[in-house]
């Protein structure tokens, strides 16, 4: 297994990179045994949280036409309902929010090889609890039929569920969490943004190191 990297809650970000070098560079995974393992806990119980990231990916995701799952970011305890938190491709190539029993899905494919802004939000006072959004509009918005009360068990993981089984194929790149509700204008603000001084409430963000080859996303600095 390929452990890309072991991180704790810091900013990746190096004074001897300079901004040119970073916007070509993302992780790559190879869908079998790559994963970023951090020892960041993730956001536990039923508190509210964001997850934002960039991916790109030609994967099929849909099990019934011979797809795996890509799973972008997971964290929790696997066994039990609810208790894990799991952003990731799934039904029709969209994204989905599992909580382990139960998940909102998307309905926009994100399989086409271009690169693409990936977010899911919890709100737990909304009445419509997840939102996920695609390059900064609303996807979907709903409510799991299983509660959300994510344990404190595995840390983050990226790239692969906690369970150690539907590994992402493509490249992942600035991954956030915030342990607040990032409403759609504030997704659409930072989204294209490298955010070089840590704003309040982002409790977690990594941002690879990892040069590609071209083509690259387009990025503010």
């Amino acid at each position: 297994m390929k452990n890309l990297s072991t991180l704790s809650f810091i900013f990746l970000i190096s004074f001897f990179i300079s901004p040119s070098l970073l916007a070509q560079n993302a992780l790559d995974f190879d869908g079998v045994d790559d994963i970023v393992q951090t020892n960041f806990a993730g956001i536990q119980g039923a508190a509210p949280r964001s997850i934002e990231a960039w991916i790109k990916t030609t994967a099929n995701a849909v099990p019934t036409a011979g797809g795996i799952q890509q799973t972008i970011v997971d964290w929790g305890m696997f066994s039990g309902q609810g208790h894990r938190f799991t952003f990731n491709v799934l039904w029709a190539n969209a994204i989905r929010l599992e909580v382990g029993g139960n998940g909102i899905s998307g309905l926009t494919p994100v399989n086409d090889g271009e690169w693409h802004h990936v977010a899911v939000t919890f709100d737990p006072t909304a009445m419509d609890q997840i939102r996920l959004y695609v390059d900064g509009q609303l996807d979907v918005a709903g409510t799991t039929t299983i509660p959300v009360d994510t344990e404190a068990d595995v840390n983050v993981q990226i790239g692969r569920r906690i369970d150690n089984i539907n590994s992402f194929t493509g490249s992942i790149d600035e991954v956030r969490i915030w342990d607040f509700v990032l409403d759609q204008g504030q997704i659409q603000n930072n989204m294209n943004k490298e955010l070089c001084a840590p704003p309040d409430n982002l409790v977690a963000y990594y941002l690879s190191l990892i040069h590609i080859s071209e083509p690259t996303r387009p990025r503010l600095i």
